[in-house]
Protein backbone atom coordinates (compact mmCIF):
# COMPACT_ATOMS: atom_id res chain seq x y z
CA UNK A 1 0.00 0.00 0.00
CA UNK A 2 1.28 3.47 -0.94
CA UNK A 3 2.57 5.44 2.04
CA UNK A 4 2.71 9.14 1.10
CA UNK A 5 4.27 10.04 4.45
CA UNK A 6 7.19 7.70 3.72
CA UNK A 7 7.73 9.33 0.34
CA UNK A 8 7.50 12.79 1.91
CA UNK A 9 10.11 11.90 4.53
CA UNK A 10 12.45 10.40 1.92
CA UNK A 11 12.26 13.48 -0.29
CA UNK A 12 12.86 15.72 2.71
CA UNK A 13 15.97 13.68 3.50
CA UNK A 14 17.11 13.97 -0.12
CA UNK A 15 16.55 17.73 -0.07
CA UNK A 16 18.50 18.17 3.16
CA UNK A 17 21.44 16.24 1.69
CA UNK A 18 21.38 18.26 -1.54
CA UNK A 19 19.84 15.62 -3.79
CA UNK A 20 16.68 17.50 -4.78
CA UNK A 21 16.54 20.52 -7.03
CA UNK A 22 18.24 21.81 -10.15
CA UNK A 23 21.68 22.09 -8.50
CA UNK A 24 23.57 19.85 -6.10
CA UNK A 25 24.07 21.60 -2.77
CA UNK A 26 24.71 20.62 0.83
CA UNK A 27 22.89 22.17 3.75
CA UNK A 28 22.82 21.85 7.51
CA UNK A 29 20.37 19.47 9.15
CA UNK A 30 20.71 20.99 12.59
CA UNK A 31 17.89 23.50 12.35
CA UNK A 32 15.39 21.00 11.00
CA UNK A 33 16.43 18.35 13.48
CA UNK A 34 15.93 20.73 16.38
CA UNK A 35 12.57 21.87 15.11
CA UNK A 36 11.30 18.33 14.69
CA UNK A 37 12.15 17.35 18.24
CA UNK A 38 15.92 17.04 18.40
CA UNK A 39 18.32 18.44 20.93
CA UNK A 40 17.29 22.01 20.23
CA UNK A 41 14.25 21.66 22.45
CA UNK A 42 11.87 23.68 20.29
CA UNK A 43 8.59 24.09 22.15
CA UNK A 44 5.31 22.49 21.15
CA UNK A 45 3.83 25.97 20.84
CA UNK A 46 6.50 26.97 18.32
CA UNK A 47 6.00 23.79 16.32
CA UNK A 48 2.28 24.46 16.23
CA UNK A 49 2.87 28.03 15.10
CA UNK A 50 5.19 26.94 12.31
CA UNK A 51 2.78 24.18 11.36
CA UNK A 52 5.10 21.23 10.77
CA UNK A 53 2.81 18.48 12.00
CA UNK A 54 2.89 16.02 9.09
CA UNK A 55 6.34 17.17 7.96
CA UNK A 56 7.60 16.35 11.45
CA UNK A 57 6.03 12.89 11.48
CA UNK A 58 7.38 12.05 8.03
CA UNK A 59 10.92 13.29 8.68
CA UNK A 60 11.14 11.71 12.13
CA UNK A 61 10.21 8.34 10.63
CA UNK A 62 12.75 8.82 7.82
CA UNK A 63 15.54 9.62 10.30
CA UNK A 64 14.61 6.70 12.54
CA UNK A 65 14.73 4.10 9.78
CA UNK A 66 17.82 5.63 8.18
CA UNK A 67 19.66 5.30 11.49
CA UNK A 68 18.43 1.74 11.91
CA UNK A 69 19.87 0.87 8.52
CA UNK A 70 23.27 2.40 9.30
CA UNK A 71 26.18 0.38 10.58
CA UNK A 72 27.12 0.79 14.21
CA UNK A 73 30.45 2.35 15.10
CA UNK A 74 32.94 0.00 16.78
CA UNK A 75 32.93 0.13 20.57
CA UNK A 76 35.96 1.87 22.14
CA UNK A 77 38.47 -0.43 23.79
CA UNK A 78 38.82 -0.13 27.60
CA UNK A 79 42.07 1.15 29.08
CA UNK A 80 43.97 -1.37 31.19
CA UNK A 81 42.59 -1.40 34.74
CA UNK A 82 39.42 0.46 33.85
CA UNK A 83 35.92 -0.92 33.57
CA UNK A 84 34.76 -1.29 29.98
CA UNK A 85 32.63 1.61 28.73
CA UNK A 86 28.90 1.06 28.33
CA UNK A 87 27.86 -0.35 24.99
CA UNK A 88 26.61 2.23 22.51
CA UNK A 89 22.88 2.44 21.96
CA UNK A 90 21.66 0.08 19.28
CA UNK A 91 18.95 0.67 16.74
CA UNK A 92 16.58 -1.46 18.81
CA UNK A 93 17.10 0.89 21.77
CA UNK A 94 16.19 3.97 19.77
CA UNK A 95 12.84 5.54 20.57
CA UNK A 96 10.29 4.68 17.91
CA UNK A 97 9.20 7.41 15.51
CA UNK A 98 5.64 8.66 15.57
CA UNK A 99 3.58 5.76 14.18
CA UNK A 100 2.24 6.31 10.66
CA UNK A 101 -1.41 5.67 10.10
CA UNK A 102 -1.96 2.06 8.99
CA UNK A 103 -4.73 3.17 6.64
CA UNK A 104 -4.29 6.92 6.24
CA UNK A 105 -7.47 8.85 5.68
CA UNK A 106 -8.05 10.47 2.28
CA UNK A 107 -7.50 13.86 3.93
CA UNK A 108 -4.09 12.78 5.33
CA UNK A 109 -3.04 11.34 1.96
CA UNK A 110 -4.04 14.57 0.23
CA UNK A 111 -2.13 16.65 2.80
CA UNK A 112 1.04 14.62 2.20
CA UNK A 113 0.60 14.85 -1.57
CA UNK A 114 0.07 18.61 -1.32
CA UNK A 115 3.36 18.99 0.57
CA UNK A 116 5.10 16.81 -2.02
CA UNK A 117 3.76 19.08 -4.76
CA UNK A 118 5.05 22.10 -2.84
CA UNK A 119 8.54 20.57 -2.75
CA UNK A 120 8.44 19.72 -6.47
CA UNK A 121 7.21 23.20 -7.42
CA UNK A 122 9.94 24.80 -5.29
CA UNK A 123 12.64 22.54 -6.75
CA UNK A 124 11.76 23.97 -10.17
CA UNK A 125 12.12 27.56 -8.90
CA UNK A 126 15.45 28.23 -10.64
CA UNK A 127 15.68 25.39 -13.13
CA UNK A 128 14.30 22.06 -14.15
CA UNK A 129 14.85 18.92 -12.12
CA UNK A 130 17.33 16.91 -14.18
CA UNK A 131 16.83 13.36 -15.42
CA UNK A 132 18.73 11.68 -12.60
CA UNK A 133 16.79 13.59 -9.94
CA UNK A 134 13.54 12.85 -11.75
CA UNK A 135 14.26 9.12 -11.69
CA UNK A 136 15.39 9.29 -8.07
CA UNK A 137 12.03 10.78 -7.04
CA UNK A 138 10.15 8.07 -8.95
CA UNK A 139 12.37 5.44 -7.33
CA UNK A 140 11.51 6.80 -3.90
CA UNK A 141 7.82 6.65 -4.83
CA UNK A 142 8.16 3.00 -5.85
CA UNK A 143 9.83 2.23 -2.51
CA UNK A 144 6.86 3.86 -0.78
CA UNK A 145 4.48 1.52 -2.62
CA UNK A 146 3.02 3.91 -5.19
CA UNK A 147 0.98 2.05 -7.81
CA UNK A 148 1.52 2.33 -11.56
CA UNK A 149 -1.29 4.83 -12.18
CA UNK A 150 -0.08 7.09 -9.37
CA UNK A 151 3.52 6.80 -10.60
CA UNK A 152 2.41 8.02 -14.02
CA UNK A 153 0.60 10.93 -12.40
CA UNK A 154 3.67 11.80 -10.30
CA UNK A 155 5.88 11.56 -13.39
CA UNK A 156 3.59 14.04 -15.15
CA UNK A 157 3.70 16.39 -12.16
CA UNK A 158 7.51 16.36 -12.11
CA UNK A 159 7.60 17.12 -15.83
CA UNK A 160 4.97 19.87 -15.54
CA UNK A 161 4.67 20.89 -11.88
CA UNK A 162 1.97 23.13 -10.50
CA UNK A 163 2.69 26.81 -10.87
CA UNK A 164 3.12 28.74 -7.66
CA UNK A 165 -0.30 30.30 -8.18
CA UNK A 166 -1.93 26.89 -8.71
CA UNK A 167 -0.23 25.54 -5.58
CA UNK A 168 -1.12 28.41 -3.27
CA UNK A 169 -4.76 28.61 -4.33
CA UNK A 170 -5.10 24.92 -3.39
CA UNK A 171 -3.49 25.40 0.03
CA UNK A 172 -5.94 25.19 2.96
CA UNK A 173 -5.62 28.01 5.48
CA UNK A 174 -4.41 25.61 8.16
CA UNK A 175 -1.54 24.33 5.98
CA UNK A 176 -0.06 27.60 4.77
CA UNK A 177 2.96 27.67 7.07
CA UNK A 178 3.60 23.95 6.54
CA UNK A 179 3.43 24.41 2.76
CA UNK A 180 5.93 27.27 2.91
CA UNK A 181 8.23 25.18 5.13
CA UNK A 182 8.08 22.25 2.68
CA UNK A 183 9.12 24.56 -0.17
CA UNK A 184 11.90 26.07 1.95
CA UNK A 185 13.24 22.60 2.78
CA UNK A 186 13.36 21.73 -0.94
CA UNK A 187 15.62 24.66 -1.85
CA UNK A 188 18.38 26.73 -0.25
CA UNK A 189 17.17 30.22 -1.23
CA UNK A 190 20.69 31.12 -2.37
CA UNK A 191 19.72 32.50 -5.79
CA UNK A 192 17.68 35.53 -6.80
CA UNK A 193 15.12 33.24 -8.46
CA UNK A 194 14.62 31.16 -5.33
CA UNK A 195 14.36 34.19 -3.07
CA UNK A 196 11.81 35.79 -5.39
CA UNK A 197 9.87 32.51 -5.45
CA UNK A 198 9.70 32.43 -1.64
CA UNK A 199 8.72 36.10 -1.46
CA UNK A 200 5.84 35.51 -3.86
CA UNK A 201 4.82 32.33 -2.07
CA UNK A 202 4.73 34.05 1.32
CA UNK A 203 2.65 36.89 -0.11
CA UNK A 204 0.17 34.55 -1.77
CA UNK A 205 -0.12 32.42 1.38
CA UNK A 206 -0.62 35.61 3.43
CA UNK A 207 2.18 34.75 5.86
CA UNK A 208 3.20 37.72 7.96
CA UNK A 209 6.85 38.67 8.35
CA UNK A 210 7.09 37.32 11.90
CA UNK A 211 5.74 33.87 11.01
CA UNK A 212 7.98 33.69 7.96
CA UNK A 213 11.05 34.72 9.95
CA UNK A 214 10.19 32.12 12.58
CA UNK A 215 10.02 29.36 9.97
CA UNK A 216 13.42 30.36 8.54
CA UNK A 217 14.98 30.60 11.99
CA UNK A 218 13.70 27.25 13.19
CA UNK A 219 14.94 25.57 10.00
CA UNK A 220 18.38 27.09 10.63
CA UNK A 221 18.16 29.42 7.64
CA UNK A 222 18.62 33.19 7.46
CA UNK A 223 15.50 35.30 7.11
CA UNK A 224 14.71 36.53 3.64
CA UNK A 225 15.93 40.12 3.12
Amino acid sequence: MFNPEQLLGQLMGDAMSGQLGGRKRKRSKSGLGALLGGSGGISTATKAKVGLGLLGVAYAAYQHYSQQGGSAAPAPQPVMGQAPPPAPATASAMPPPPPPAANPSPARVEEAMHLLRAMITAAHADGLIDGDEHEAILGRARQAGMDADSLRALDAEIRAPLTLEQLTVRTPAGQRAETYAAALIAITADTAEERAFLDRMAAQLELDAATRADIHAQLGLPASP
